[in-house]
């Protein structure tokens, strides 16, 4: 009884390892733009806990399907790479078989969460599951991936906002490029961690196609991010400029930061410390509302 016990929690364990569910700083960073979505126009009429405990639930169970997704795909090449050699389904630990059932249960979970909300959100809510699909398949074709990543991750700032809203504007999509910007700094950050393993196996990045000047790159992409998510603060009716511009400082603050913590070297502190950005840039947003 006891051995059977102790292998169904190892079991469980490896399927928490493949989702990610065990390290979330992704799932806090698929999270985090949805609630910029949300908190950019925030419709007093739409029960608002409710619509924040659905995008929680969502971002979870979407992000550890993308992973298992990702892992399913990439099983030969995290083989060869010494970070993810130990993954379960790289290491043999996990089958395909069980991996598949797993992710289909996160798709299920998924698919109820996201008929909670108006068919608007529905529709822009699946538009976006091709991307999902392809993306892991980028790093095959194109040293662009984490424009992929960037694509797909902030799509929830368009779902958020017509979560509260039925009409996308400029200030949106200012909010969209911003955070496509976030993300391409931050997993190209990360993507540096497997820079030699990457380059010796044929696996393209933005961190190989930016490596001769990695910190200057940063650099501009970040603040392309910061301009953007300002020109979005600037674009709220009631905001004066110079309010819009003190608003986004605690961003600017949180990407100057990251690009000392960068220019250390400290590069997983980097992506983990993202998540406290969106989390600024989040409140930022939601201060908007009582102003």
């Amino acid at each position: 009884m006891l051995s059977w016990t102790s292998n169904i929690s190892k079991k469980l364990k490896l399927f928490l390892i493949l989702g990610r569910y065990n390290y979330p700083t992704g799932a806090f960073l698929l999270m985090l733009p949805c609630f910029w979505g949300v908190f950019y126009q925030i419709n007093p009429d739409e029960n608002l806990i409710k619509i924040i405990f659905l995008f929680i639930i969502g971002s979870f169970v979407m992000r550890g399907a993308g992973c298992c997704i990702n892992d399913f795909f990439d099983k030969d090449l995290d083989k060869k790479v010494s970070r993810t050699k130990n993954r379960p389904l790289a290491s043999g630990a996990l089958s395909n078989k069980e991996a598949s059932l797993f992710i289909l249960l996160q798709l299920i979970i998924g698919f109820l969460v996201v008929v909670n909300f108006n068919i608007k959100t529905i529709f822009f809510s699946f538009l976006i599951i091709p991307m999902v699909l392809i993306y892991p398949l980028m790093k095959r074709v194109t040293n662009f991936p984490q424009l992929f990543l960037g694509f797909v991750f902030n799509w929830g700032v368009i779902v958020g906002y017509l979560s509260q809203s039925n009409l996308l504007n400029l200030g949106i999509i200012f909010l969209f490029f911003g955070g496509i910007f976030f993300t391409v700094a931050y997993d190209t950050i990360y993507a540096i961690q497997d820079l030699k393993d990457d380059k010796k196996f044929g696996i393209k990045s933005l961190a190989i196609f930016l490596e001769k000047k990695p910190k200057q790159n940063i650099f501009y992409i970040s603040l392309l991010s910061y301009i953007f998510l300002t020109l979005s603060i600037m674009q709220i009716d009631k905001l004066s400029l110079n309010l819009s511009l003190f608003l986004s400082l605690p961003i600017l603050i949180c990407f100057i930061l990251q690009f000392y913590l960068f220019h250390k070297k400290l590069y997983k502190i980097v992506f983990d410390s993202s998540a406290l950005t969106g989390l600024i840039i989040s409140l930022v947003f939601l201060i908007t509302n009582y102003l």
